[in-house]
Parts: structure tokens; C-alpha cells; sequence
């Protein structure tokens, strides 16, 4: 390996949100390396990384995404539906990439907590819920149905709803843009379940598992660019009740103890799934609590496009049976058109067979990874097969980037500096919290810390963009940092005097009557919109010592 100033290491994207609304700022600071945690979870502010997720234990979690493709999909009706210990069990334990679809925002229950009610009350429950993810470890989306309250029946619901086809579409998209390999109706879909919302969210799923392969159902989507995908696998829930410790062998093929002790959560999973359970205090949750011991999700496989993977009994040992999720199963969609990518399989073997705990060989594969996305750019593959290998391979990169953050202990800081200057002290959380109006001058400070010990890094660029497109600044620079030192880089900026005033973006004329909502198409099914202001920072590793 080359050292002493010489450009070994990649250039390396290493992001860092700068929440605004319309100013509303975060700092996503990386710990030094510590023990796993063994406290319960908890994050001193909603937008901070939990404990867990830094350090030592958030290295160990970031690899386990790197060990495996998998991907996984459970659509829900309502907020606190989730089997969060399953999700946490998938997610944190196996580092399988994970989202929750849920398809109403909670709009039309009751409120523990206050006085917030109808809409007010489905923003707070969305925030309540994207602080459950953190500990989930999940991506969170929604569908522009609206909770109206106990139903009955599923044919109720559909009929508030204006029929099945605005949910129906809205989780093909999810599906078709996320593109699982497992996707999990959390309910059966029978009278079992009770509420006809969550019914419906069962039908809805089990409909949805073909309807997102084919190219003839919702055709604009299509036409936007997305492309027909079909999950390998669809389970349905509450197939031997909840809470359930045993269950007939015919009405279940998959046992998952999700009170299993990970020793890097320092907690099973789905008392770490409940710390964030607790967030969604509107819903009575904040003293929930969970004793140690097995505790057990069972859930039926009803459809599948792989071959039987079940035992005599009819059961699996894994939700991800008969499902290649190893790197180099990701050719599996461009089978037959190797001969035009012929690079592809025997990269992704060299990649997927180097140690991933050895900091050279992280590099090495982001660099591999890097490169195998701008080649797959520019092949002759059909843009069907190549755009979800090239969003998959890009997503790699990103895990493993972020993977190399971690082992090199880097510190990164965005804030609103105090109005005495850039040089003061940082405002109060409350401070930076603080809503501003449009045309007001800004300035804000970034900061990368080297917490590594042996290597210094050189700075190439420091980039603050808005989403709105309403600023781009660029620091072009070449300064190297030794271990221990900071770098920062200062943007003053004005907010513009058009800026519009922050609101969700989905909204209803009429709550006591509309239970559809519009929404800017821009974000549709997002948990809410991207941070207004992103800051990267384009390092290379410039030598180390020893």
C-alpha cells in the first residue's frame, strides 16, 4: 500500500443532514469506538443517531449490511401495528435491508397525550413513528389513505377509500421503487384481524405481490420510469393470534424468536424494538414493556416465485429460504446477458470474498464499487435489467462508505452558528431549533473531525446543496488533516424571499369527509420531505502512520 501524500484511497462522499424547516438543524456526530451498549436505548434528540448506531456496536451493525442483499418489505394499516421485533430481528440482526409501509398515518384514533387531534394528530404520529424506526432500523413510507376510524369490514373501508385502487397503487409503487425480495402483510386479511383497516392492508398486500411484476397495472408509474418488479416471497401475519408461543404446524411455516439477546444491541430484539415502541407515547405506549425470554412471530407463506424450500411439516427456517442474497446473487436478474457485462460476477466475487473487518479492504471495495456503477452506466444492458443492479450496487457503496466512516472514528457536525458569529459558541438545541423567515441570512458551520489514529485525510471539497434547489455552494479544496485534527468549512447563505412556508406536504380540504389525500407528487409516500440542506464532504485518504 502507497503512503506519504500519494492518492491511495478513494475519494469518499461522507454526508451529513442538515435539517431544515425552514431552519431546523441537526447534528449527526460519530462517536469514538465504544463497548456494545448494554443500557436501553435512548437518544438525547430526535434527530441524532441512537447509541447503537455509532462507535464500535455501529461498525458491527454497518457490516452486517454488507454481508448480505437481502431485502424486505411489511405493509401495516396503522402506527404501532409493526412487528418491530421481527423488523429489528431483519434489520439489526441480519442487516437486511428493511422497510415498513404503513397506510394511514394514525389520523382518526384517540390521542393520550393531548388535545391534537385529526390531521395535527396523523403529523404527530408520523414523527412518533419515524423515531420508532431508529430503533427498528427501517425505512418508512405511507399511502394517501386516511385513518377514519373503526371500520368494520374491509368493504367498508374500501368504500371510505374510494375503492382499492389508491392504496393498491401507492405500495406498487413502494414495491417497484424498493424492489423487496420479501414482502409481509402484517395481518391475515380474514375476519381474524378485527379492524377493516387492517383486513384491507392484508388484501391490499397479497394483491399487490403480482400486481407490482406487471407492467399493465398502473401504467403511468411505468411511464415515470419505474420498472415491473416481482418479490421472490409474500407472508401473511397473525396466522396463530398475537402474543401467541405456540401454533399448529399448518397454520404457520416460519418461527422467528425475536427474544433473542443480540450482544451488540445489548438487548433481545424486540426489547430494543420497544425502546422505540415508547415514542409513540399519543398511542399510550411510553411504559410498555417487554420481559426477557423467547418470544415468537409466526407467519405464513401464501405466495412465492422460488422454488419449496418447506420442511415435512411444512415449515422454513428463514425468511429469505431459497432467496440468493449474497453479492454475487445479485447477477441473478442479468443471467443471460453476462457475455455484455462480463467484469460483473467475477468483481462482485473478488468483493464479496475480502475481510470486511480489515480497513484496506473496505476501500478497495468501495472503490471497485464506485467503478462497477459508472461501467454499468454506460453498458448496453437493457435499462430494466441494469436500473434496479445499478441502484443495488450503488447502495453498496453507500453501506460501505459509511462502514469506513466508522472504523476511521470521523466526527461530523453541521450547525446554524449563534448570530455573534461563526466563531462562537453553537447555539442551544433550542436555539438551532428556531423557525426563520424568508430572506434571512444564515451562516452555517461545518465540521469533520479525524477521530482515526494513524491516517491523515485530505479534504476535496466541502458542498452545501438545498433540495429546492435554492442554493449550491462549493469549497474546492487540498488540506490535509493529521489524526485528532478538524477541519470546517463556513456557508453563509440567505434563505430565499419566496421560500414558502413549511407544511406537510399532504393534505385534505375536508377531515370530517375526505379520506384521500393530495400530495406533492415530489414526495409521495415519504415519511415526510428530504432535509432542505445537505452538507457533504469529499475526503481522500492522504498516508498513515505505523
Amino acid at each position: 500500500m502507497q503512503i506519504a501524500g500519494t492518492e491511495v484511497w478513494p475519494k469518499t462522499s461522507f454526508g451529513i443532514l442538515l435539517v431544515v424547516l425552514l431552519l431546523f438543524t441537526a447534528s449527526f456526530a460519530q462517536a469514538p469506538a465504544t463497548s456494545p451498549a448494554a443500557a436501553p436505548a435512548s437518544s438525547p434528540d430526535f434527530y441524532d443517531p441512537l447509541p447503537q448506531d455509532t462507535g464500535e456496536a455501529g461498525l458491527k451493525l454497518q457490516l452486517r449490511k454488507l454481508q448480505t442483499t437481502g431485502r424486505l418489505m411489511m405493509v401495516v394499516a396503522h402506527p404501532d401495528d409493526e412487528d418491530g421485533g421481527l423488523l429489528t430481528r431483519e434489520a439489526r440482526g441480519k442487516g437486511v435491508q428493511t422497510l415498513l409501509m404503513t397506510l394511514t398515518r394514525g389520523e382518526g384514533g384517540q390521542n393520550e397525550t393531548g388535545n391534537t387531534f385529526s390531521d395535527e394528530l396523523g403529523v404527530l404520529r408520523t414523527l412518533e413513528l419515524l423515531a420508532a424506526d431508529k430503533y427498528y432500523g427501517v425505512e418508512q413510507r405511507f399511502s394517501r389513505v386516511a385513518d377514519f376510524g373503526y371500520s368494520k369490514s374491509p368493504e367498508e373501508t374500501f368504500q371510505k377509500w374510494g375503492g382499492h385502487d389508491v392504496p393498491l397503487a401507492d405500495i406498487v409503487r413502494v414495491i417497484r421503487e424498493f424492489c423487496p425480495d420479501v414482502l409481509i402483510a402484517r395481518f391475515s386479511g380474514t375476519s381474524r384481524d378485527g379492524h377493516g383497516h387492517h383486513q384491507a392492508s392484508s388484501m391490499l398486500t397479497q394483491e399487490a405481490f403480482r400486481a407490482a411484476a406487471d407492467p399493465n397495472r398502473f401504467p403511468e408509474q411505468i411511464k415515470e420510469g419505474l420498472q415491473p418488479w416481482q418479490p421472490k416471497k409474500l407472508y401473511i401475519g397473525n396466522v396463530c393470534g398475537f402474543g401467541a408461543t405456540t401454533c399448529p404446524d399448518e397454520n404457520y411455516t416460519i418461527q422467528l424468536n425475536t427474544g433473542e439477546v443480540d450482544p451488540v444491541l445489548g438487548m433481545s430484539y424486540v426489547q430494543f424494538a420497544v425502546e422505540g415502541l415508547k415514542h409513540q407515547q399519543s398511542q399510550g405506549l411510553g411504559d410498555i414493556k417487554v420481559p426477557s425470554g423467547p418470544r415468537y412471530a409466526f407467519y405464513k407463506l401464501v405466495d412465492s416465485v422460488v422454488p419449496n424450500t418447506k420442511d415435512e411439516k411444512g415449515h422454513e427456517m428463514d425468511l429469505f429460504d431459497g432467496v440468493d442474497t449474497s453479492l454475487p446473487g445479485l447477477t441473478r436478474g442479468v443471467a443471460d446477458e453476462l457475455n455484455d457485462v462480463p467484469w460483473l460476477l467475477p468483481t462482485l466475487k473478488k468483493i464479496s470474498g475480502r475481510d470486511l473487518s480489515d480497513v484496506n479492504s473496505l476501500s478497495d471495495n468501495a472503490v471497485e464499487l464506485r467503478d462497477m456503477v459508472e461501467r454499468l452506466k454506460e453498458s448496453d444492458l437493457d435499462t430494466p435489467l441494469k436500473s434496479p443492479l445499478e441502484w443495488a450496487l450503488s447502495e453498496k457503496q453507500d453501506q460501505t462508505e459509511h462502514a469506513l466512516n466508522l472504523v476511521l472514528h470521523l466526527g461530523f457536525t453541521a450547525e446554524v452558528a449563534p448570530p455573534q458569529g461563526a466563531g462562537a459558541a453553537p447555539p442551544s438545541r433550542a436555539q438551532a431549533l428556531t423557525p426563520v423567515s424568508p430572506g434571512q441570512k444564515l451562516m452555517v458551520v461545518g465540521k469533520l473531525h479525524n477521530g482515526s489514529k494513524r491516517y491523515w485525510l485530505t479534504i476535496r471539497s466541502a458542498t452545501l446543496i438545498s433540495s429546492e434547489s435554492w442554493v449550491r455552494r462549493v469549497h474546492s479544496e487540498h488540506v490535509t488533516i493529521a489524526p485528532g485534527e478538524d477541519y470546517y468549512a463556513n456557508f453563509a447563505i440567505q434563505v430565499p424571499a419566496n421560500a414558502p412556508i413549511t407544511r406537510p406536504y399532504w393534505n385534505r380540504n375536508d377531515p370530517a369527509r375526505d379520506t384521500v389525500y393530495e400530495v406533492d407528487a415530489k414526495y409521495q409516500t415519504l415519511g415526510l420531505p428530504p432535509s432542505p440542506l445537505h452538507l457533504n464532504v469529499e475526503y481522500e485518504i492522504a498516508g498513515h502512520k505505523g
